[in-house]
């Protein structure tokens, strides 16, 4: 079992992951309900075991490490952390997964076997980026599933592709019905109307099932639910104020706004040497275009003297 407590995830700017409860047992598929897409990706490197939460705790049966997790637990498609590249084909994915499964080379499945045992010999020498969403949400599964430790499966944001949500929401469901039985979290923008199965909303802190589709809505917009009362009230009449202002002005824009426009290896102080490749040198020392940041009191002299 995947047990989640107060979870919450600091960026560089702002809080990305309110503390957040869940647990999700084997044979289960759990949607969690966050925004915007860097909250979700901070909240799935949490539950995977790949980045330390800031607050709170995540503990896969009674082992409460991260390397218990992270040995337990696939990461899948995650942005800018772990997603098929768009320069890479099928058949270089396949061969890319299958070795670095744990074990001597001798054992490992070989690339052109496992692809046409599993049906993808017709798509190996197409780009992975162009191959249809489900069959490479299928390939994935799958390929997680060569790895024999794994138990739980963490997916960013499956329905950001396009495809239907009852094609990603079966495929899941079958992955958890088979004989490993496996936890699947799947960290979502929005649920899926027909869903009446567990479901958890990024801030909540109790553990805790979802039961209705329009309380759904209400809690993602933020509008309170609207209950008829038992019996009829009477209107008061608003008293005017002493001292009348003028209407406070607009707030400046929530930061997660604009966190979201942002990238995601920028923000989070990521782990994952295994997946995220540091940058060069040059890269480090050019500026990104178009930036934000307020110059530093050293940028501004040195503006002033070229000045």
């Amino acid at each position: 079992m995947l047990t989640a407590d107060s979870v919450s995830v600091k960026g560089r700017h702002d809080l990305l992951v309110s503390p957040t409860s869940l647990q999700v047992t084997r044979g289960e598929v759990h949607l969690v309900v966050a925004d915007p897409q860097i909250s979700r990706t901070a909240l799935a490197l949490a539950l995977s075991g790949r980045m330390k939460p800031s607050t709170g705790t995540v503990s896969w049966g009674h082992a409460d490490s991260l390397k218990t997790l992270r040995q337990h637990t696939a990461l899948l498609d995650s942005p800018e952390v772990n997603e098929p590249e768009s320069h890479m084909k099928v058949r270089d994915l396949i061969a890319e997964d299958l070795a670095l499964l744990p074990g001597p080379i001798w054992k490992k499945p070989r690339n052109k076997k496992w692809t046409a045992l599993h049906g993808f010999d017709d798509v190996a020498k197409d780009w992975a980026d162009s191959l249809d969403p489900a069959r490479r949400l299928e390939l994935q599964l799958l390929l997680a599933a060569e790895d024999s430790r794994i138990e739980l499966i963490v997916l960013d944001s499956p329905d950001r592709h396009d495809m239907q949500d009852d094609v990603w929401l079966d495929l899941l469901l079958e992955f958890a019905g088979s004989n490993r039985a496996f936890a699947i979290v799947a960290i979502v923008s929005n649920a899926p109307y027909e869903w009446d199965g567990p479901i958890t909303y990024l801030g909540s802190n109790e553990y805790e099932e979802f039961e209705s589709p329009e309380e759904a809505t209400a809690l993602i917009s933020g509008e309170p639910l609207v209950e008829e009362p038992e019996e009829p009230q009477e209107l008061e009449e608003p008293e005017e104020p002493e001292n009348s202002e003028a209407p406070a002005e607009l707030e400046e824009p929530d930061k997660t706004e604009v966190l979201s426009q942002e990238s995601v290896q920028d923000e989070l102080d990521l782990d994952v040497p295994e997946t995220v490749e540091p940058k060069s040198a040059e890269q480090e020392s050019t500026p990104a275009e178009h930036s934000d940041a307020v110059p530093t009191v050293a940028e501004d002299s040195d503006a002033k003297e070229k000045e």
